[in-house]
């Protein structure tokens, strides 16, 4: 499973950086989705400023690049700490009544991406045969 946070990026760039992030999450889409692994975005709001522990909400900056939760003592890396943030959002996610086993991604909506109906055949027994 991979899961990303539900981010604007035209938004963020302001016209300073190129379209990179956004089709680095079509890739991602188009890669998860060619081999059947589930593929799911969360809201990425306050990712940065919840403790993946307890829940508890601890506001920072961003010169602070430590986490640190009064509620629970848990300390660790800022970055680390929203990564486990977004799985959780993730697992929640999918662990919801209506949406478990549901597919969020679809070949369809990606721009370029043909379904391919090709299925590799197995090359268990075959040798190659030597040039003379």
């Amino acid at each position: 499973m991979i899961f990303m946070e539900d981010l604007d990026f035209r938004i963020m760039a302001k016209g300073m950086l190129d379209c990179g992030f956004g089709q680095f999450r079509s890739i991602v889409k188009y890669v998860c989705w060619k081999l059947g692994k589930f593929f799911a975005e969360v809201n990425s709001r306050g990712t940065s400023q919840e403790c993946p522990e307890c829940g508890a909400i601890v506001k920072k900056t961003l010169k602070v690049r430590v986490h640190h939760c009064l509620e629970c003592g848990l300390t660790i890396d800022r970055d680390v700490a929203s990564g486990l943030v977004i799985r959780n959002r993730g697992i929640a996610l999918i662990s919801t009544d209506g949406w478990s086993g549901k597919e969020t991604v679809c070949a369809g909506d990606l721009a370029g991406a043909q379904k391919s109906s090709q299925v590799p055949k197995s090359r268990k027994g075959t040798t190659r045969k030597s040039k003379k």
